[in-house]
């Protein structure tokens, strides 16, 4: 059958071999790999980032996602939370985070021989508060998404249509995504969540979140789950689990799971990190420099 946006991604990406996908294991970066595998004249090369802001399910299903397409998968130790610029956690954390991670790749890859670098960012992500998306144009990361206008939904039909295991694979964000900004960010806390969520999909919540306000934690499920919730035996266990992880109070957020939710504070109270022009991130040159 034909389809000419797939067409057109097709070809569009045989523009930009030889090259790597920074690859996470989930939806946009699974099907952008399994594209490149198929466009270009020899296999793509995976990177994956490690570090304490991945769950040991999402190292895992890299690690096999990889191996089922038949491609090299290269780990890359990213030290990104020993960043005084990410540890302070501003609105635009996310900007240092990548910026260093794609560094770290560059470097790797210039080493290879390997000029461009791809990533699945796409079309909403273009409409959202994103600012790591500075860091995308500053190191040049090529986002075929984005470039030709394809959604989240655009992706996952095409992947379901290509038989791929993370069609309907819930989206996901980075676990200091669930700290709010201003609130620095620690190794620890950043595993504590981690179990927390790990707990909650044990119960059979597969979509949630949950995000943490000092001892309160608030949980973040999809709103036809909320009988579920409050069953008593999962009652019980989630309150078990989470007072032995160290939260005081245990909520569950009554708007239902949403993505990025914590970027709210940024448009209902612009005040409390001073103008917009603070939201944007410093120039390279005149950002910290860290050893790690």
């Amino acid at each position: 059958m034909t389809d000419p946006p797939l067409q057109s991604l097709i070809a569009d990406l045989r523009r930009w071999q030889p090259g790597a996908i920074a690859f996470s294991g989930g939806v946009d970066s699974t099907l952008l790999l399994h594209l490149a595998r198929e466009a270009w004249d020899r296999p793509p090369l995976a990177v994956c980032f490690q570090s304490p802001l991945m769950t040991g399910e999402e190292k895992t299903r890299v690690q096999a996602i990889a191996g089922s397409l038949g491609i090299p998968l290269k780990k890359i130790l990213s030290r990104e939370y020993l960043l005084p610029e990410f540890i302070e956690n501003p609105p635009n954390r996310c900007y240092y985070c990548k910026q260093y991670r794609f560094r770290l790749a560059r470097n790797f890859l210039e080493t290879k021989g390997v000029p461009y670098l791809l990533d699945g960012t796409n079309a909403d992500d273009l409409r959202d508060y994103r600012p790591g998306l500075q860091a995308n144009r500053e190191l040049k990361i090529v986002s075929p998404f984005a470039r030709l206008g394809w959604t989240k939904k655009e992706i996952r039909r095409v992947s379901r249509r290509l038989g791929l295991p993370t069609w309907d694979q819930p989206s996901s964000a980075c676990l200091a995504t669930r700290i709010p900004f201003g609130t620095p960010i620690k190794k620890e806390q950043l595993t504590r969540i981690g179990r927390a969520e790990a707990a909650l999909r044990s119960l059979g919540f597969r979509e949630c979140r949950l995000r943490v306000h000092g001892p309160i934690a608030r949980i973040e499920i999809r709103e036809k789950d909320f009988p579920k919730v409050m069953n008593k035996r999962t009652k019980a266990a989630l309150e078990q689990t989470l007072t032995a992880l160290g939260f005081t109070y245990i909520t569950l957020d009554l708007q239902g799971l949403r993505s990025g939710s914590m970027n709210a504070v940024l448009t209902k109270n612009s005040r409390i990190f001073g103008s917009n022009s603070k939201l944007e991130a410093r120039n390279p040159k005149q950002a910290r420099r860290s050893k790690i």
